[in-house]
């Protein structure tokens, strides 16, 4: 009659392998959580009956093995008794088995960067750290790798964790890292004003990348260096900075240079081609420093007025009533003041040439 049990022996069963690994271990035994264990005492061709407990809680096996998947992290008491079929009952055997957390990765929160930016990423959750897709970072098994990418789009980078005591975490965290396009802004055209003369700047966000806040710099000269379309004021050459930015936080900058004239300029052809070339087909006065022009006059031979304006930068197209006018010579008289004062009363003649 057998009175006795033989150790405690675990087969070891590969949690994600097709086929069953055996192996003996000595009690006590360790494994993460999921992971399922056989163990089993004597042979099996012994005409006996088993009683297994876990933590003092009888199982239903009654076989010299007992099958167990391992749920729940902590320390239990294994026990098992024999029960012969003829003879007294052995004496009960017990094992240790502590079974360990698995870690529970942690990519952190989806984040969104400018182009031409880098950013940290911040995984938790385990000691030994598997980033994938390697690519853009500087190291995929840091738990805190420098990301770096250059295009644009939406790009998913997914972590596996593992602990000290070798368990690996069942599910994979992602975190999703999308880059802006980069910001373009646009200062304006380089400009050519007089002394004193305004002029209205104005930031342009040419690809429509959300630009909200501007900075104008220096600051001289302008009524607020804090919006897109600040007026500029100066009587000496300057270049204006200007770096915006989008509500995420991406930058552009440029640049416009302003020239300031010493004294207010006129300039008048004395001729013009209205032919519909798209060359030199209006008759107008070329004004630099003006700040008023109160008139800008044409007649023709007759002394009739064939088209005046007070309108800086209009001009006459060569018709009259609707209808084109003769080639020869017309009168024109001009009366203007310049920002710095200087009062400006011309008159002189132009050919119509077709």
């Amino acid at each position: 009659m057998i009175k006795w049990l033989q150790h405690i022996i675990v087969l070891l069963l590969l949690i994600f392998g097709i086929t069953t690994a055996v192996a003996q271990v000595a009690m006590p035994d360790t494994v993460c959580v999921g992971t399922p264990r056989l163990y089993h005492v004597n042979d099996a061709n012994i005409p006996s009956t088993y009683t297994w407990k876990i933590d003092g809680v009888t199982q239903p096996a009654t076989s010299n093995e007992i099958s167990i998947n391992w749920n729940i992290a902590g320390i239990f008491q294994i026990t098992v008794q024999e029960h012969p079929v003829n003879g007294c009952d052995g004496d009960i055997k017990s094992g240790l088995v502590y079974v360990n957390p698995l870690p529970v990765a942690n990519a952190g929160p989806d984040s969104t960067i400018c182009f031409g930016t880098t950013m940290q990423l911040h995984g938790t959750g385990g000691t030994l750290y598997n980033w994938s897709p390697p690519t853009y970072l500087s190291n995929p098994t840091s738990a805190n790798p420098i990301i770096s990418i250059p295009m644009t789009g939406s790009f998913d980078f997914i972590l596996h964790v593992s602990s000290t005591n070798g368990c690996k975490s069942i599910m994979a965290d992602t975190v999703s890292i999308t880059v802006l396009p980069k910001p373009v802004v646009f200062a304006g055209n380089d400009s050519v004003i007089a002394i004193n003369q305004p002029l209205q700047l104005n930031a342009v966000d040419v690809n429509h990348a959300g630009l909200i806040d501007y900075s104008w710099s220096p600051s001289f000269g302008l009524n607020n260096p804090s919006i897109s379309n600040p007026i500029a004021v100066t009587d000496r050459d300057v270049t204006y900075s200007v770096i915006a930015y989008t509500a995420q936080g991406c930058e552009a900058r440029d640049l416009v240079n302003i020239k300031v004239l010493t004294a207010s300029e006129i300039y008048v052809p004395n001729a013009f081609t209205p032919n519909n070339d798209a060359n030199n087909n209006v008759f107008r006065p070329i004004l630099r420093g003006i700040k008023e022009l109160k008139y800008f006059s044409v007649y023709n031979r007759y002394g009739e007025l064939v088209f005046t304006t007070s309108k800086q930068g209009a001009g006459w197209d060569g018709t009259f009533k609707g209808k084109p006018q003769n080639i020869g010579a017309y009168i024109w008289v001009l009366d203007a003041t310049g920002y710095n004062g200087s009062k400006f009363i011309r008159k002189g003649s132009v050919v119509l040439i077709r």
